[in-house]
């Protein structure tokens, strides 16, 4: 497991002020253990209530004086909230201080996303260890057409969107195929083929034995950009599901240090009919399935390139939502049933196995250990 970079950004909390040291908080996992990095999420008006008296703040570990990496998150219900993200050590347990700090401000962000205008509008996200990209209108003009989610492999902890495309531009522009981003440079490419498939975790509606789709993204509104959390929204015209017209928003969010996008889908439709949507991973010929204890799914794929060795994607359902698990023609499903409006939450992404999954077995796992975590939330108490 790789450690999450502690050379990050301070979060800095507008409160009346002058004391230079807050209350410690204690985080403990409910067994004990070590767990993945994850992300803390408190609300910021319970930190406030707390740290009355700081006006800049930075949490660092109590043990190692490391700072975390940390944001304020404006959330658009307005329920804002402090993250910090932590990677709890075998004991189960991390004390956190706040200490007066205003020299971590402009540090290393560890995730990003933009409109990739060198390539009509692709929209494309990161983190450090993983990047997607979604397809909108301009690109449904060229007939590329597909609500699926595609991904990127990467071997580094780098944020590589800007770098991708720069190259690939160059690429086509002095006729050099080696500045593809399709192609290895060491530190990862795009060898993952979306097609009309759902990609790493797209979602329909399945009903009649069909899995029916939209096409691409019509609008966007972005939600944050970071430095912890790259969360947005995508919404999709009305398109016809076995004689139900039907629209959905999805609201994806991605946080330093996981595999995994966390999105919420929601989609609107007239009547009182319960739908099926269904979240999709496609089956390449040669690749492995493995639904894991109805709540998770699990795909080794070859790529387009077979040197390019194995990708993982997977899907983990939100443990208190309802779901099952089929195969439906070379597509692996997770699927719901909901009625207009009503949301669920799930979580998909993917792994290399020239990166930091190099067997199935240890993707399953890890995706057990998310489902486990998502199951089992951290404490947290307030010490002076």
């Amino acid at each position: 497991m790789t450690k999450l970079s502690t050379a990050c950004l301070g979060v800095t909390l507008s409160v009346l002020a002058t004391a230079s040291h807050a209350q410690r908080l204690v985080l403990s996992s409910p067994d004990g253990k070590g767990r993945l990095q994850e992300i803390v999420e408190l609300p910021l008006s319970e930190v406030r209530s707390h740290l009355k008296s700081i006006e800049h703040i930075s949490a660092e570990n109590a043990a190692t004086h490391e700072i975390l990496p940390t944001q304020v998150y404006k959330t658009p219900e307005g329920n804002d909230q402090v993250l910090i993200a932590v990677q709890m050590p075998a004991s189960g347990q991390l004390a956190i201080d706040f200490i007066h700090d205003f020299g971590q401000v402009g540090g290393k962000p560890l995730v990003f996303g933009r409109e990739a205008q060198e390539r009509k509008d692709d929209f494309a996200w990161e983190n450090q260890y993983v990047t997607y990209r979604v397809y909108g209108p301009a690109l449904e003009t060229t007939g590329e057409i597909t609500s699926g989610i595609d991904l990127w492999s990467k071997r580094v902890p780098n944020l590589v969107i800007d770098s991708f495309y720069k190259h690939d531009a160059e690429g086509q522009r002095t006729h050099n195929p080696k500045l593809s981003y399709h192609v290895d440079d060491g530190v990862g490419l795009d060898s993952y083929l979306v097609g009309p498939s759902r990609g790493c975790g797209g979602t329909g509606i399945l009903s009649g034995g069909k899995l029916w789709v939209s096409k691409n993204y019509t609008h966007l509104k972005m939600l944050s950009s970071g430095p912890v959390r790259f969360a947005f929204e995508l919404t999709y015209a009305p398109w016809n599901a076995n004689g139900i017209e039907v629209t959905e928003t999805k609201r994806i969010v991605l946080d330093a240090g996981t595999h995994l996008n966390r999105i919420t889908s929601t989609f609107t439709y007239v009547g009182n009919t319960a739908l099926n949507p269904a979240v999709g991973l496609p089956i390449r010929e040669g690749g492995d399935y493995h639904p894991l204890e109805g709540r998770m799914l699990s795909v080794w794929s070859i790529p387009q390139n077979p040197a390019a060795g194995r990708i993982a994607t997977g899907v983990v359902a939100s443990p208190t939502q309802p779901a099952s698990t089929t195969q439906l023609d070379d597509q692996a499903l997770m699927v719901y049933a909901v009625h207009s409006g009503q949301s669920f939450t799930y979580y998909a992404g993917s792994g290399w196995s020239k990166g930091d999954m190099p067997t199935q077995a240890a993707w399953d796992a890890y995706l057990q250990q998310t489902f486990e975590q998502l199951q089992h939330p951290l404490h947290h108490e307030w010490e002076r």
